[in-house]
């Protein structure tokens, strides 16, 4: 008798979904498809630059927050059937749903809704760029890093402020020297923007939008590290530096 075939991690979630939303499970195991989005592009290219450490680190981030997600997403599809003719099962599915997507969380060390898995990917960021900032032609790295910044610069004020699971320090990018190519240049300004922001306190409005318009920056000069026109396709960061840093990046 032919042994039964070891089950996907996607197969294994879709059972799982399944079995607390009553979804159909093909439902649920396209849910689970795994594509790869910004952060597993990064992890890919801190692989091939060889910082590997970093890679999988980062991938056990996504893995964790990626399952969270499809959870959550779930629980949103059940509302969406059955809002208006069982709020009960809407109710009891979306705390399972939320549990669920809780523990996948926590099993990485991550707290409930927090900022702390973006924040471990501005750290990889922060590294790739630095890796950037090291070689002649850096633009694979700094335009895996650039793509995991959000175009909403508030919210990259957060997120740089935010620890992440374990202390990270910023302190290497004083220390950050490579050669004087365009890319590499740019990369390093692009790390050494990121520490600034990093060190911005948590405090009120003013710090807020402070580290907000230093991490526009570090989105400038990661663009210009990637070959592209800065701030390209990030309407958000155009506004704010248009509106609160007079149009113009900081020569330092």
């Amino acid at each position: 008798m032919a042994m039964p075939k070891k089950q996907t991690r996607a197969a294994q979630l879709a059972r799982q979904i399944q079995a607390v939303t009553g979804l159909p499970y093909t439902d649920c195991l396209k849910m689970c498809e795994p594509s790869e989005g910004s952060w597993g592009r990064l992890a890919r290219a801190l692989q091939s630059a060889g910082l590997t450490e970093t890679a999988d680190h980062l991938l056990a981030a996504d893995a964790a927050t990626t399952e969270a997600s499809t959870w959550l997403y779930a629980g949103s599809q059940v509302e969406q059937l059955y809002y208006y003719t069982d709020h009960a099962r809407v109710k009891r599915t979306y705390d399972a749903c939320d549990d669920a997507a809780e523990a996948a969380r926590n099993r990485v060390g991550f707290e409930k809704h927090s900022y702390a898995p973006d924040a471990e990917v501005y750290h990889a960021a922060f590294l790739a760029l630095s890796k950037a900032g090291a070689l002649p032609d850096g633009r694979t790295l700094a335009r895996a890093a650039l793509d995991v910044f959000a175009d909403d610069p508030t919210w990259c004020s957060d997120v740089i402020r935010t620890r992440g699971r374990e202390p990270f320090t910023y302190d290497t990018a004083a220390g950050l020297t490579g050669p004087e190519t365009p890319t590499a240049s740019a990369a390093r300004k692009a790390a050494r923007a990121m520490a600034r922001a990093a060190a911005v306190r948590f405090s009120g409005d003013e710090e807020w939008y402070e580290a907000a318009e230093i991490m526009v920056e570090v989105i400038w000069h990661a663009g210009e590290a990637a070959g592209l026109p800065p701030l390209e396709g990030r309407p958000n960061c155009q506004d704010h530096l248009r509106d609160f840093m007079d149009g113009e990046i900081p020569k330092l």
